[in-house]
């Protein structure tokens, strides 16, 4: 039982499922052996939760765990709420605690202040000298693929608290065998999600995880226009537009906290970022042709992106708004004249329609995410 005259209630913010992007804010009791949320009516035991670090001085601590299938993330509400939830916790209990207590231990504002301005003008002054759009991918190919890998997995992982992603299943498994066939030889190790969202969209995070929505599977009328998207949305991963945009966005000295691998100074402009992506004309153009191309290598129609671009323009032809992966991608009969005149010039003799079961697809879509009755 928790000491009785101890005072164990902390202020925190929330995030999960159906809460506030921004957080919820709340209370939450230390007891003997566990958090317990009153609000949510959730208990956790100490064993099942993680410390992490979080913010851009490194010292704001986020404790995270699974709760019901989901991703649940708490900090606490202010500096001396963050004081008591770690005298509170106990350090062997917690995963990461010991840990945390140790890398926010002796941090050093001035030092890293110095540092920061040291490289910002090392970084300017590249700047100065070379072309901006040379130096952004100049900057871009600094950042090593393991750096990138815990990019995406922090963006995943915030985008886990606003809506439900599944990795598995019917529908999971229908893209991943086309993913699969898509990315052979990548340097990538992709995954690959399934968000609830009725939009008709999908986009790819640094490092190669690519989500669905519900919405496109629900629309599209063959596995060949799915791959269409999909080629598309890779190539934004192999060519590492998301992570340009996110260097373009997030400053200098973030972005030299990001090729230093400091995954947290950027994490926050990317987890509002990424999902709602407007790529330059001259991406867009690449994204297309590259991904053109990727299909013709794996042997697979290039003409359902065309067929699926066509369906969409009439559907919404018009009207005031169009499906989300088509409104933040311009030009759009520009672009199907550029990619029906690519296919016509390489065309593709071996290539196939690919087959696939859109009845079990919608099936295993309704059983995981059942609609209000």
């Amino acid at each position: 039982m928790p000491n009785p005259d101890m005072n164990n209630e902390v202020s925190i913010l929330l995030f999960g499922p159906e809460l506030p992007s921004t957080g919820q804010p709340t209370a939450c009791l230390v007891e003997e052996g566990r958090l317990y949320l009153p609000n949510q009516k959730q208990t956790v035991s100490f064993s099942e939760l993680e410390a992490r670090v979080g913010s851009f001085d490194h010292d704001k601590l986020q404790l995270c765990w699974q709760y019901q299938g989901n991703t649940w993330l708490l900090i606490p509400a202010n500096q001396d709420a963050q004081k008591t939830l770690v005298r509170l916790l106990p350090r062997k209990e917690v995963t990461g605690l010991g840990k945390w207590k140790r890398e926010t231990l002796g941090q050093s504002l001035v030092w890293k202040t110095v540092a920061y301005s040291l490289c910002a003008l090392a970084l300017a002054a590249v700047l100065v000298v070379w072309q901006y759009d040379t130096a952004v991918s100049w900057v871009a190919g600094r950042v090593s693929l393991a750096t990138e890998y815990k990019i995406g997995e922090s963006v995943l992982t915030s985008l886990k608290t606003q809506s439900p992603l599944v990795d598995k299943g019917v529908a999971v498994d229908a893209v991943k065998k086309i993913g699969v066939r898509l990315t052979q030889g990548s340097p990538y190790k992709y995954q690959w999600h399934i968000s609830n969202a009725p939009a008709i969209n999908a986009f790819a995070l640094p490092g190669g995880i690519v989500i669905v929505n519900k919405g496109l599977l629900e629309r599209a009328e063959s596995a060949n226009e799915v791959a269409g998207v999909l080629a598309h949305e890779i190539q934004h991963a192999e060519q590492r537009h998301a992570l340009k945009n996110m260097i373009t966005s997030s400053g200098i000295a973030a972005t030299v906290l990001l090729v230093l691998g400091d995954v947290n100074a950027v994490m926050m402009v990317m987890a509002h970022q990424v999902s709602a992506q407007y790529f330059s004309r001259q991406a867009e153009s690449d994204a297309d042709i590259k991904g053109v191309a990727l299909l013709r290598k794996s042997k697979i129609d290039p003409q359902g992106l065309v067929s699926f671009f066509k369906k969409l323009q009439a559907q919404y032809k018009g009207k005031a708004e169009g499906p989300e992966w088509m409104s933040s991608h311009p030009g759009t009969e520009n672009r199907i004249k550029v990619v029906e005149d690519d296919n016509k010039a390489h065309p593709c003799a071996d290539c196939e329609t690919l087959k696939w079961d859109k009845k079990a697809i919608l099936a295993s879509l309704e059983k995981t995410y059942p609609k209000a009755k």
